[in-house]
């Protein structure tokens, strides 16, 4: 069967994708430029803009995934949290952090590029409005509004995206047997549970309130 024009465009639209999320990881979202991304895949600065007007709505683009993964996973939680206050059971601290970390694990080199890149964090932030669903993703593992408590989830989850990228990194440094899998090993995902878990419950030191 012949190949119809729309498919052909998704084909070389997933390329493009490909080759910026490989060279933002290699180099940096604000060490790649567009001209960089056509030399890579071979095509003319031209035929890449046709697809991608500009740098940003490549970035948009890859991100987008990661932006709709994480909003199911907070939708569902907060369904069963509202199924809990009806008497149905919901999750528990413990495995929404499990649930968070496989996000993180499922999002690849594209989280490194977000983490690590002032200029790629500003666009999303303004973009995809980040910061209003990091701060729905705190409320609902914090499970108040407490600003101690909140404080605490922050560093949590932020323990919890330097553990995934670092255990990635680690092993593209390395050249280990599946380093280009971003998932973490077994010891690795239940230390990061742990630290996140310690950070959430450990007792207040005495004389701080």
């Amino acid at each position: 069967m012949a190949r119809t024009a729309g498919s052909t465009a998704e084909v070389t639209r997933r390329r493009i994708l490909e080759a910026a999320n490989t060279l933002f990881a290699e180099r940096g979202y604000a060490g790649t430029s567009m001209r960089d991304i056509a030399e890579h895949l071979g095509m003319t600065s031209a035929a890449l803009y046709y697809h991608f007007p500009a740098k940003e709505e490549l970035l948009s683009a890859l991100v987008a995934p990661v932006i709709q993964t994480l909003d199911r996973f907070v939708e569902q939680a907060e369904h069963e949290e509202n199924e809990e206050s009806g008497g149905s059971g919901g999750s528990d601290q413990e495995t929404l952090i499990r649930r968070f970390i496989a996000v993180l694990e499922d999002s690849g080199r594209t989280l490194q590029v977000i983490a690590t890149e002032p200029t790629a964090l500003r666009i999303l932030v303004d973009r995809h409005d980040l910061g209003r669903r990091l701060a729905r993703l705190e409320h609902l593992i914090a499970g108040t509004d407490d600003p101690t408590m909140l404080l605490r989830c922050r560093c949590a989850l932020g323990a919890i995206r330097m553990g995934v990228m670092s255990g990635h990194a680690s092993r593209q440094l390395s050249g280990a047997a599946g380093a280009a899998s971003p998932r973490l090993a077994d010891a690795e995902r239940e230390l990061l549970v742990a630290i996140a878990l310690a950070v959430l419950n450990t007792p207040m030191p005495t004389g701080v309130s």
